[in-house]
């Protein structure tokens, strides 16, 4: 039987939501507002696993092991070798300072909720971290954009995909994993976001990927792979 959700556990699921859904989905959505690529944004979102790991063995007691700070150091090379050549355009600093705050955001969330509130049901969660990330981001949603929607398929498509896939499928399922796994070790599987995220810029946004991103992106993988190793 699952424990009684009390306003304690509630208010941690809250808190986490913050972090998970409004701070990550907010900032990330922000710097792809101002400029950043698709591609580089899922780069930056892969360093999860190597700071949710330091964060886990800081804050957790997970075991760290010395690979994970070379997999850190790694992971870091590569991001910078895509996005230093992008920092001279206009608005790219408050973009990459934008997707920092979504990876802090993103580990912050992981380690908090797997701190305090993976006892609860993972769908009482969701339900929970949705509202309160509403409550934070409506006020921004009408401020600058004034809800204004332009009808068409491309809009549907990408409000649902971003509702019942990001919002909802993706962080159930990652909140299940949370409540089931070590933090670090869950974390681990953000290792696939920059190659779908680059494969699917290509694709669908048709985005630059030569020789400079695809060192940058092997690079970034070899970290993550690396610092993995040093998770328990």
């Amino acid at each position: 039987m699952a424990p009684r959700a009390g306003a304690t556990t509630l208010a941690h699921a809250a808190i986490a939501g913050l972090l998970l859904q409004a701070g990550f989905f907010g900032f990330t959505y922000a710097a792809l507002r101002v400029g950043v690529p698709a591609a580089a944004a899922g780069l930056i979102t892969g360093l999860m696993p190597l700071t949710t790991a330091l964060g886990a063995a800081l804050l957790l007691g997970e075991r760290l092991r010395r690979e994970a700070a070379l997999g850190l150091a790694l992971g870091l090379a590569g991001v910078l070798l895509v996005v230093l050549p992008d920092l001279r355009a206009p608005g790219s600093v408050l973009g990459y300072g934008c997707m920092l705050l979504a990876l802090l955001s993103l580990s912050g969330g992981t380690l908090y909720q797997k701190r305090h509130a993976t006892a609860l049901d993972p769908r009482l969660a969701l339900l929970v971290q949705l509202l309160a990330s509403l409550v934070v981001l409506l006020p921004f949603a009408v401020t600058l954009e004034g809800l204004r929607l332009r009808p068409g398929a491309a809009l549907y498509a990408g409000v649902a995909w971003v509702i019942l896939v990001n919002s909802c499928a993706g962080l159930l399922l990652y909140l299940w994993l949370l409540r089931h796994g070590g933090a670090a070790r869950t974390a681990g599987l953000f290792y696939l976001v920059p190659p779908a995220t680059a494969l699917l810029a290509a694709l669908a946004l048709g985005a630059r990927f030569g020789w400079h991103d695809a060192l940058g992106f092997a690079l970034a993988a070899a970290g993550v792979w690396l610092g993995q190793r040093g998770a328990a």
